[in-house]
């Protein structure tokens, strides 16, 4: 389902419905850039390419953002999966939001999406805009103002100066007269956004007065109390839809964290910095902050692409090709036939493959995702997964014609009869098997415990990026680790005063007395750096 800019508020409490009953959700983004212009490095420490991320967030916006549902029908026995697709514009929608971003363009990125064909009028035209908390917080102080009329005064420039004399004439006259031809009040013309400013905060002045906004003037009316009540009424609600309308698509990002359902994505540690830094608030500073941040916004998070690089199982059939379309086309095959997925009827979008466009890539993911974790439980668990042997099918004996009292056949009339019998529909099950997310006692302590909240991450010295706890490196090839006595410091200066002899390399504390020293691509063994620097080390810490 894809949901324009102008069907966004009518067709939120059907996103809204999605995310309450689903089991799963799976994500995607396609982003106007990816990253920093090129550069040689090829290996980062993992601060400095959280600083890359954090830069790229800065840079580049989420242009279309997919969000697929799976729930998992009982009757039917399968996962009924509900896409959508939204494309996400920075554009002000009511005069009282001006953001009005600044972002860059990747040509590499737009070109990958022309060839996708990618819609860029649907874009720019109906792309839904969003607030982050703070923008929200602001723009609810300004809405309050308003409401309670207590906005500052602007200065009056020299030109309108005349006009405003006449305006205050016009209500004096008007107001001593109460005039019988215009009993409802008075109206005054207005040529400008701030000629009307200045008309509204004159008749603020004026007890008793209200001021209405009209097409091409206001109009000085007097209420009653119960008028008064519910011009209140009328201006909340307006406000409470404006305020709605202002958020936009970040009312998505919130129902999603709020739900507190498992987030899966593919290579999905770049869309979870976009959603957080487009949506939420800007990054932290700090790696530290930004995982609290983010694992308290979404408390469960699984990477396919992680997925089939960390489990032995799937090592095995994935290699090095852990590409979307890969996972797509494995899971597509005998192997992996567990668990049924069928679209929900009114989700007819992607019956046919549209790849490259975000709700797809997101059904994709999801859809991989089940069948993975199957496999996995299968694999590890055969003993919930029993071999159905086929029973010996017994041959039916025929059945004695039936005839009437003149010896014609009845047998097809009553089978007829009971053919034309209303009875209920049956649904059709698919046999398959549900998906052991959780265990009875809401734990993630099955198959998916070793790579909840982990994803990958490419160009460190690391296999993955934890979200909860700290990263550890496996001993390499190419991997040093250097240990000193606690309270001393070994910094990259002094790493590098030892080992850029030996190439290129990065510096990863370890803990309180130890780091690790990984190299681009050592020239010597590890034993041999390792035996020649053994006594400098001391001699170089701070």
């Amino acid at each position: 389902m894809e949901i324009s800019r102008h069907q966004f508020a009518q067709k939120l409490s059907s996103v809204e419905k999605a995310i309450k009953e689903c089991d799963v959700i799976a994500i995607d983004t396609e982003l106007s850039g990816l990253h920093r212009p090129y550069t040689p490095v090829r290996l980062y420490s993992m601060k400095d390419r959280y600083v890359e991320y954090k830069e790229a967030t800065e840079r580049f916006l989420i242009i279309q953002f997919g969000m697929c549902t799976f729930k998992w029908d009982e009757p039917s026995g399968r996962y009924i999966a509900k896409p959508f697709n939204f494309y996400i514009f920075p554009t002000s929608i009511t005069g009282q939001v001006q953001t009005n971003r600044v972002f860059m363009t990747q040509a590499q990125a737009f070109d990958f999406l022309v060839k996708q064909s990618f819609d860029f009028n649907k874009w720019v035209y109906q792309g839904i805009p969003y607030m982050t908390r703070e923008e929200e917080k602001i723009y609810v102080a300004q809405a309050q103002k308003r409401l309670n009329d207590d906005m500052p005064d602007i200065p009056i420039d020299d030109k309108e100066i005349e006009f405003m004399k006449n305006a205050r004439a016009k209500i004096d006259e008007w107001v001593a007269t109460e005039n019988p031809e215009d009993p409802e009040g008075v109206n005054i013309n207005a040529k400008n956004a701030y000629q009307r400013r200045l008309i509204y905060q004159e008749i603020r002045k004026y007890k008793g007065l209200t001021a209405i906004g009209m097409q091409g003037f206001i109009r000085a009316q007097k209420f009653t109390q119960k008028q008064e009540e519910e011009r209140a009424k009328e201006k909340l609600e307006k406000f409470e839809k404006d305020l709605t309308t202002a958020i936009g698509f970040r009312k998505v990002i919130d129902m999603i964290s709020d739900s507190g359902k498992t987030v899966v994505g593919h290579n999905m540690l770049l869309d979870v910095c976009h959603m957080i830094g487009q949506f939420v608030e800007p990054l932290p500073d700090t790696l530290t902050d930004f995982k609290s941040l983010a694992h308290g916004l979404f408390p469960s998070m699984i990477d396919t692409k992680n997925m089939c690089i960390s489990e032995p199982e799937l090592q095995t059939i994935f290699g090095t090709s852990t590409a979307l379309e890969q996972l797509r086309f494995e899971t597509n095959k005998d192997t992996f036939s567990n668990p049924r997925i069928d679209m929900h009827p009114e989700f007819p979008r992607y019956i046919t493959d549209m790849a490259h466009e975000a709700g797809y890539d997101a059904y994709m993911t999801g859809a991989a995702f089940l069948k993975l974790t199957s496999f996995l439980d299968k694999s590890r668990n055969p003993e919930k997964y029993p071999d159905v042997k086929e029973e010996e099918k017994m041959e039916e004996e025929p059945k004695p014609k039936k005839t009437d009292a003149d010896g014609w056949d009845i047998s097809d009339q009553e089978e007829d009869n009971e053919w034309n019998m209303e009875e209920e529909e049956e649904v059709y099950n698919y046999g398959s098997t549900r998906v052991d997310l959780i265990n009875a006692n809401g734990s993630m302590d099955n198959v998916l415990k070793n790579i909840n909240n982990k994803v990958a991450i490419v160009r460190t010295a690391y296999d993955y990026f934890d979200f909860v706890n700290p990263e550890v490196i496996t001993p390499q090839s190419n991997v040093i680790r250097v240990s000193y006595p606690s309270g001393t410091e070994f910094t990259k200066e002094t790493a590098s005063r030892l080992f850029s002899k030996y190439g290129k390399h990065i510096v990863e504390p370890n803990d309180d007395i130890s780091s690790y020293v990984v190299f681009e691509n050592l020239k010597e063994t590890v034993q041999d750096v390792e035996n020649f620097i053994i006594e400098p080390v001391s001699k170089h810490l701070e």
